[in-house]
């Protein structure tokens, strides 16, 4: 009977020390969730811009939506003064010549002088715009007065000169559109440039350039 006391005893003694090295505490673990959201563009395509007069400014306008930066730049291809088929890589108003009798005359174009200014509005920022809000930077070559040369219309993204590298990515509006207008000028020589509608094509080219947040 007395060494069963001694047990229990020396089992009683033990129990504040296991309580006393027994720790009890709240373990927290934080975990980021993130949502990938993708970047979305839609362009509402412009009227063709018609009856513009020899020397006067037409003006073509795109509106651009996306909920993100995007990137602009243009293509464009002509007839060359001699051939229908022969095709000069940037956009300059042509018209194929006709005799007489009013029959197109074949591998005949005449050409008018080709200027293009371009102007945006509804931005939230530019990349290359000096200061946040900077009204300057909306204008490439001249916008209403235009002076860009074809082949400067139609420049690479990384050459200079080209539009993409006079914006650099833009930001729409928080509205999430901004407008983009072309303006054109054509003028030919009064005496030697046959009369009649003169015409080219140009392609707007809309990238994405998403900016992410930077931590």
């Amino acid at each position: 009977m007395r060494i069963q006391q001694l047990k229990f005893l020396a089992l009683i003694s033990l129990l504040p020390l296991l309580s006393s090295t027994s720790v009890f505490g709240i373990v927290q673990d934080a975990v980021v969730i993130e949502f990938k959201h993708p970047q979305t563009i839609a362009v509402d395509m412009p009227q063709n811009t018609l009856g513009s007069a020899s020397g006067s400014v037409a003006a073509t306008i795109w509106t651009i939506t996306s909920n993100n930066a995007v990137g602009i730049n243009f293509t464009g291809n002509s007839p060359t003064a001699d051939s229908g088929t022969t095709r000069l890589s940037y956009p300059v108003f042509s018209k194929q010549e006709v005799d007489a009798s009013g029959s197109a005359i074949t591998d005949r174009y005449d050409h008018l002088v080709t200027t293009y200014g371009i102007f945006i509005d509804g931005t939230d920022s530019i990349a290359n715009e000096s200061t946040r809000g900077d009204a300057a930077i909306k204008t490439y070559q001249g916008g209403i007065v235009p002076t860009a040369t074809p082949t400067q219309l139609v420049e690479a993204t990384t050459i200079a000169g080209s539009p993409f590298s006079h914006y650099g990515a833009i930001m729409p509006s928080d509205a999430g559109q901004f407008q983009m207008t072309l303006y054109s000028k054509g003028i030919g020589n009064q005496d030697t440039t046959q009369s009649g509608v003169y015409s080219t094509t140009v392609t707007a080219v809309i990238t994405a350039e998403e900016q992410l947040n930077i931590n």
